[in-house]
Order: structure tokens, then sequence, then C-alpha cells
């Protein structure tokens, strides 16, 4: 297959339409991107990714073979899961290559870069999403057991459905609030999806935020007899002037990922703690409270049992002139047939050793990196996990409609948090600091 290209456009801070800055052109396997030099000159450009598109002063593009040839910040912007499979089956497709997937999507993809032709820019900009009554008024048209799926096609219509990433149903919707128009994220229930997994997101969400997590808004509702979770997107603010995106990467752009290969030494929260340094350090801003940010996070996914917390589930976003941590996403309690195990394997490294099976000791010992004292990470966790632990309950029955025998079936999610509020999991912060001296004497004799 020949080489070809497309230009790169992005949304800057504050802006209401694109710009070009650039051209992608690919091949399979093999991707080149060069910024614009018009672009590059302009008032107020900036690198779409500050360390691995850098601005340089040489006109050579930037090659990757990475991803199969798609640079990740790209990638990001790029079509996947279920609004891949819409695309695919609206031009009749599985082979849709990397480059069409970008240039066919639709334009409520996350962040502020769409890859496409010139002629098809201006759609992407003036796309729209459906009102939350749309989607109200078809939910009550159909019965249970129907096919998200196909509710979310009726509702796009001629577009293309969503360009959103994840494996279920899913689509944007607007909603009117007092502050004004909103972009929100409503989350089906799919007749073959596990049971409860739009209320399981709702609780996973609700409880990292009663944790201290930042995270994206959340609701959760039932129109007619059909649950849905309702998600606010933080990449995109509805102003008089028009629409602006905000910048976005996820951490699997960040860490620099070869594929998603769950093996990848790379996929540790230790490695992201350094590039969150690179990313979101500057003169005007201290990164420390992201790395603490990124801690709390990795606890309160082992604490509610969510662990499909890959690198596409944790990103930056661009805000106040540096890069910062994005609102946390995607914290979904997974019950699992076997207690003992219940949330306790991740799917990044908790530590340098690229350990990803969860202990207390283990969360404790690696604070320091994340910029946490021991004795400080320990009193956080249990305090955590108590929120956990007396929480997901009443969350379940209340906000849900879960029976009492339906909430019960939930309880191996959260067994890690239970573990720790009775002492089952618990840290000995002197035998953890005599571990540590003996190490670094050892070290120091070396």
């Amino acid at each position: 297959m020949a080489k070809r290209s497309h230009p790169v456009w992005v949304w800057l801070p504050g802006a209401v339409a694109p710009r070009e800055c650039g051209i992608f052109s690919w091949e399979p396997g093999r991707g080149e991107f060069g910024y614009a030099d018009g672009y590059k000159a302009s008032a107020g450009a900036m690198p779409i990714d500050p360390i691995n598109l850098p601005f340089t002063h040489s006109r050579k593009p930037a090659l990757t073979t990475d991803m199969k040839g798609v640079f990740g910040v790209l990638r990001d912007a790029s079509p996947e899961g279920f609004g891949l499979d819409l695309l695919n089956a609206k031009y009749g497709s599985e082979m849709l290559d990397e480059l069409d997937r970008m240039d066919l999507a639709s334009g409520d993809g996350v962040g502020a870069i769409e890859v496409c032709a010139e002629a098809r820019i201006e759609a992407k900009s003036a796309f729209v999403p459906p009102p939350e009554t749309r989607l109200q008024v078809e939910l009550e048209k159909i019965e249970p057991g129907v096919s998200a799926r196909r509710v979310v096609q009726r509702i796009a219509g001629t577009d293309d459905g969503t360009s959103l990433g994840g494996e279920k149903p899913k689509l944007t919707i607007t909603r009117e609030s007092a502050s004004g128009t909103e972009w929100w994220i409503a989350k089906l229930q799919a007749p073959n999806d596990p049971p409860f997994l739009t209320a399981r997101e709702y609780v996973g969400m609700s409880l990292a935020r009663r944790c201290g997590v930042h995270t994206a808004d959340v609701e959760f509702c039932h129109i007619g007899p059909h649950p849905i979770t309702l998600i606010r997107r933080f990449d995109r603010a509805v102003t008089p002037a028009g629409v602006e995106r905000t910048l976005f990467a996820s951490a699997a752009t960040l860490l620099r990922l070869k594929s998603d290969d769950r093996d990848d030494p790379r996929r540790s929260y230790v490695n992201l703690a350094h590039e969150l340094r690179r990313w979101c350090g500057n003169r005007e801003y201290d990164p420390s409270e992201e790395l603490r940010e990124l801690w709390r996070r990795m606890v309160v996914n082992a604490l509610v049992g969510n662990y499909d917390d890959h690198p596409r589930n944790h990103g930056v976003i661009f805000t106040e002139r540096s890069w910062r941590l994005s609102p946390a996403y995607d914290i979904v309690p997974i019950p699992v047939r076997n207690p003992e195990q219940s949330g306790t394997v991740q799917a990044m490294a908790i530590n340098r050793e690229g350990q990803r099976t969860v202990t207390a000791a283990a969360l404790v010992a690696s604070a320091e990196v994340f910029e946490y004292s021991a004795a400080e990470a320990w009193e956080i966790i249990r305090a955590m996990a108590a929120q956990v632990h007396e929480g997901w309950r009443d969350l379940y029955i209340r906000d849900c409609g879960l029976t009492e025998e339906e909430a019960d079936r939930q309880r191996s999610a959260f067994r890690f948090a239970e573990k720790v509020v009775t002492g089952q999991q618990s840290v000995d912060l002197e035998a953890l600091a005599t571990r540590r001296g003996g190490r670094r004497g050892t070290a120091g004799r070396r």
C-alpha cells in the first residue's frame, strides 16, 4: 500500500476553530509527522505532544513504527472499540486502515486533534451531538433487550455514531444546565454486557470522588427500564462563540507504548509518574500534586476492584498553561468469582519491580515515588478503604435501585477495602523503614 497523507488539525486553548498544524503521512506500520512552518510561527502555537513531537529547527519529519505507525497523540483522537465498530458498519468494511479511521470519524473524538482531508474538517468542526431529550424519546420506544448499538445508530442518523473509545455502547449528547449547554457521554447497558455495568461505573466513580480523587462528573438514571450512566465531558466547553476543545493525551502516549501488549514493562504507575514530571513540570507549575493524585487513583482502583486500569484509562489535558492529569474516568468495580483474588491484580504495575498484585504494604512502599511519606500513605489508604467499605452498598441500593441480593453479588469487588478495614491487610511501618534502610545501606556498599 502506497504512503498517503492528511493534514492534522488542532484546536488551541480558547479557540473554537481548528488550525492546520502539520501533515501526517502513513503506510502500513510506519508513520511520519511534520509541523507546518506557518503553524510554528503563528501566535499561540504549541506542540501537540511536547515530549515526542516537540518543536525543533529540523524540517525532517518525525518517524514512528510504534502502534502500527500512528503517533500516540494521534491515535488517542482515533475511534476505537465501539466507535470503530460503528464506523466499520457504516462503511461496510472491517478493513478501514488507520488513516481511513481518523479521516472518516465523526467530530466527537476525545481531545482537540483531528486528522482528515481539508474537505472534511468543516463537518467535523460543526458536529453537534443529539440532545438528551432525543435519547429519552428513543429509549422510551424500545423494550429491554433491544440492541443498544441499534439505539445509538438510530439517534446518530446519517452521522457516524461516535469516535469515543471503549468496548461498550455509548454516545455523546448535549444537556442543558443552569450554566448553559454541556456535552455528556451516555453509556448504555447492552443485552450481552455483564449485569449492572452502568451502575457499577457510577458506583466506582462516586466512591473515587468520596476518596478525594478528581473525577469527571457522573450521574445515574433510568429512562423507562433502561439504566444509563452519564459522564460529563471534560474536553469540551460550549461558549457563545462556539465549542472549545481541550488537548488530551492518554497514558499510553506518555509511556510511549509500542503496542497494547499487557506485558509491556512500561505499563507502570511508577513510569507514568516519571512521565508526568516531564509533561506537567515547568517554571510555573510544580507537578508534585499530579504525582500524589496519580497515587490516590492507583489506590482507589485497587480498593474498588477496578483491575481494568490500563494506560488508555488515564490521561492528561492541557489547562492553565500546563499539562495536568485529566479528571479520572472509567473506574468500574469488577466482581470476580474468587473473592480472594478480587481487587488485587491491576492492569498497570504498582512499583519499580513490575508488581501488579496489590497489597497494602506494596502500595505504601511505592508511595515515596509519588511524594507521600509511608506514614501519610498508610493513613490515606485506611481512610479511603473506610469510605469504600461503608459506601458501596448504599450507592447500589439507594442510587441505582439494586435489591439487597443484587448488591450482595457486587461485594467481591470491594474485598480488598474490606480487608484493610478489618485488619486482614495491614502495614508495619517500622519493618518497612528497616527494609528500606537495609536496601539503601547495601546499595551504598556496592
